[in-house]
Formats: structure tokens, sequence, C-alpha cells
């Protein structure tokens, strides 16, 4: 189930006129997904698209919400803390690199809060990052965000690699 976004909206850096509708070929608005622990990749891979476009970033984070938990008020909260923090980082690395991050927060299925964050935006593309799964977790979990977003919006889907590990 879909619900609102927490808080309002913040704009760091420059301002552009208009959001959404962008004529064929043009990006407007680039939808970061972030999580936590967003690989700092993702987050220059769309920062480095919106400053190259002269977009507006929406950095979006979503606090998981399931039966199990949804009532805890003390995970929930610690969810929301960890997803702010997240969004701060990408609204203080787009004031370094001159880009527009507006900061979203919602709650519920993060792909289906993606895809209808996409859809209700005017977004034009969506950057994700990919998890860090090796050969047993995909083997177990075979699916991941990055796949369920691709299936749950019409505009394209950057995805990004996790960075190499030297373990």
């Amino acid at each position: 189930m879909a619900t609102d976004a927490f808080g309002s909206s913040e704009h760091h850096g420059r301002t552009t006129g208009g959001a959404g509708g962008a004529a064929a070929g043009r990006v407007d608005r680039i939808l970061l997904a972030v999580e936590g622990d967003t690989d700092e990749r993702v987050r220059e891979v769309a920062l480095s698209l919106a400053a190259t476009h002269g977009a507006v970033v929406d950095a979006l984070s979503v606090v998981p919400m399931d039966v199990s938990i949804d009532h805890w008020d003390m995970v929930v909260e610690r969810r929301e803390d960890e997803a702010a923090a997240a969004l701060d980082g990408v609204g203080d690395a787009g004031d370094r690199a001159g880009v527009p991050v507006e900061k979203n927060l919602r709650y519920g299925t993060p792909a289906e809060e993606i895809g209808l964050y996409a859809g209700g935006n005017d977004v034009d593309m969506v950057v994700v990052g990919e998890p860090e799964k090796g050969r047993l977790g995909r083997l177990l979990s075979p699916t991941n965000v990055a796949n369920d977003v691709r299936a749950a919006t019409t505009v394209p889907v950057v995805s990004v690699p996790p960075t190499a590990r030297d373990d």
C-alpha cells in the first residue's frame, strides 16, 4: 500500500525551471533510490548524470514496513534515522556538486514506493544500486530491489553495481 512522503522536500543547490515533462531525450529529474548503506558510487553516478543534464535529483529513501515490526516504534525510529542520515549525505554531496537535490522519505515496500514515486513525479530515470551478493546469496534470493524497480516503473533504470572490495 502506498504512503505519503514524510516531512517536506528540501532543495539543495541551484534551482531549475519546471519539474518533469521532459522533451524526448531530455532529462530534467533523476530519482535516486537511497538506502542507509547506499554505495557512494551510486550517489556519484546520479549526481554526475544530473550535472551533465542540468537535472534535479529526487533522493528517495523508503523505510521498509512489514507486519512483524510496523508497530515497534523503536525499530521504525531507527530506520527513519538511518534514512534521514542517508538523505542528508546525498543533499550534502549535491551541494558540493552544485546539483539540486530534493529529499523524500516514504514508508512501505521499497520497489513499490520507488515505482509509485517515479510515476507520480515525472522523473525521467531512476538510479539504483545493485546489492552486493555472493553466489549463495543470489541462489537464496534471486530477486533484488533493482530488478523489482525495473518491473515497477516504465522509465529507464540505471543500476550501479557495488564497488569491488579487497577482502
